[in-house]
């Protein structure tokens, strides 16, 4: 008896080992000690724009509220140039650590690879993508006598006058201009494109009656529009602005499958632990539940969105094919 008992522990021995071998391989791996204590100091969240543009108040504003979260000060670095790129390769290129944090944007992120712009980092290889940070619909507005106030018939007009109207956007390769170019391919016209050093100098232009149409962001210009100063076309997201409330969305304006966002990702160094990244994930998250977050976003026409890591992954991926397409059928080339 004593020889059989001999026999079955080390049976049972070996299954209680694999028991706990599968529950630990369902559990994942356990946090390292370094993403346990993390963070153990500040955190810099390199934002790759001046200060004061959109980018920069999410930034700033979800840089606040994760702080405290994390219970570690995020301190802001403006680095800008080359459309964002220096700011994100600086990222790119940092310890994997989660000390070095990056808002990364649409051009940045989805556009300016396809445009043939050579960044010194890949946008799809070289970063951890952790979470959304919110998104924001551009305008396509008219000058106030153009004739034409709705999508149906700015299209109408493109097509009785074919190259002879003009539309301004901030920059060669800029989303408004790729987002236009998609538009007007889609509905088989033709309009000379008017490249702007920003949204300011466009939106006077417009209102001077200098450019026909214009894809501006809508901060700063829902006030020329109740003014009467130019006539709202559509906006380019999915769904209506809470600043303009009464302008239709492309879709509903009658363009098919057409959705041009404004949006910003927080990324991370490629190699960062993933319970560093969940981590900073998390308090993201609780960033966007805030309500004061929410009343900030708003007053600056943004619309708070929240995604995991691996939905923000899925996301980008989406976004970067569907621009490089846009890219491949307009023919637009980097300035």
């Amino acid at each position: 008896m004593a020889s059989v008992i001999r026999l079955m522990l080390p049976t049972r021995l070996a299954c209680a080992a694999s028991a706990l071998a599968f529950v630990a391989a369902m559990a994942g791996p356990l946090p390292t000690a370094e993403a346990q204590d993390f963070p153990a100091k500040p955190i810099t969240l390199i934002i790759p724009f001046p200060a004061g543009g959109a980018t920069d108040i999410a930034g700033r504003v979800l840089a606040e509220r994760m702080a405290i979260s994390l219970k570690q000060p995020i301190v802001v670095d403006n680095r800008a140039g080359a459309a964002g790129a220096i700011g994100i390769k600086a990222v790119a290129t940092a310890a994997p650590d989660g000390y070095t944090l990056g808002v990364s944007g649409v051009g940045t992120t989805a556009l300016l690879e396809p445009l043939g712009r050579n960044l010194g980092f890949s946008p799809g290889n070289d970063l951890n993508y952790v979470g959304h940070m919110g998104s924001s619909a551009m305008l396509i507005a008219a000058k106030s006598d153009l004739g034409a106030k709705s999508m149906s018939e700015l299209i109408a007009l493109a097509r009785s006058k074919p190259e002879q109207l003009t539309y301004g956007t901030s920059g060669i390769g800029s989303p408004g201009h790729l987002a236009m170019e998609w538009l007007l391919f889609d509905a088989g016209v033709k309009i000379m494109h008017l490249p702007y050093r920003g949204n300011a100098p466009l939106l006077n232009d417009l209102v001077g009656k200098h450019a026909d149409l214009g894809v501006l962001t809508i901060p700063g210009t829902s006030d020329q529009v109740k003014a009467g100063n130019i006539v709202p076309i559509a906006v380019t997201s999915t769904v209506r602005s809470d600043e303009l409330p009464d302008v239709p969305t492309t879709r509903e304006a009658g363009i098919r499958d057409f959705a041009a966002e404004l949006w910003n990702v927080l990324v991370a160094p490629k190699g960062t632990p993933q319970p560093i990244v969940d981590k900073i994930s998390a308090a993201l998250a609780e960033a966007m539940k805030d309500p004061r977050v929410h009343t900030r976003f708003k007053a600056n026409g943004l619309v708070p969105v929240t995604m995991t890591p691996a939905e923000t992954r899925a996301f980008v991926d989406t976004e970067r094919a569907k621009w490089a397409d846009v890219v491949r059928k307009s023919g637009v080339k980097a300035d």
